[in-house]
């Protein structure tokens, strides 16, 4: 099997992350997207918004502990950072969601939320503003 564009891991080779969970991935762009390190308020917020329903901070207190502890981000100023280990976790996950929707649909609303997805598949190709 080869690698697939940009260099990404193909499925099941040591370089992709099964870890990170949707939840994970939502808290990790959140956080990789803030100008300054994110309180956890201010995430679940942000994330209730996207998912359109109440993310209280207690139901993201044990992803968020799980992703410090896999390096994805960083606790800085009683908030939290993006990590270039998150960065790499969350690529393959970005990109597997891209393909998904990418079936040969060209529906204008698939076509916004694709412009939309390979923005952010670009920030996480080109790293973090804040390194």
């Amino acid at each position: 099997m080869t690698a697939v564009a940009n260099d990404l891991p193909t499925a099941g080779s040591p370089g992709c992350d099964w870890k990170m969970t949707v939840f994970e991935l939502a808290i990790f762009l959140c956080v990789f997207r803030a100008r300054r390190a994110a309180r956890v308020e201010e995430i679940c917020q942000v994330i209730g918004d996207w998912f359109e329903c109440a993310v209280e901070p207690s139901s993201a207190a044990a992803p968020i502990e799980h992703m410090i502890a896999n390096r994805w981000v960083a606790e800085e100023n009683h908030g939290l950072r993006a990590t270039e280990e998150g960065r790499t976790a969350a690529r393959p996950l970005m990109n597997g969601i891209i393909r998904m929707l990418d079936q040969g649909t060209r529906l204008i609303d698939v076509a916004l939320m694709m412009s939309v997805l390979r923005l952010t598949k670009g920030e996480l190709d080109n790293g973090l503003r804040h390194f």
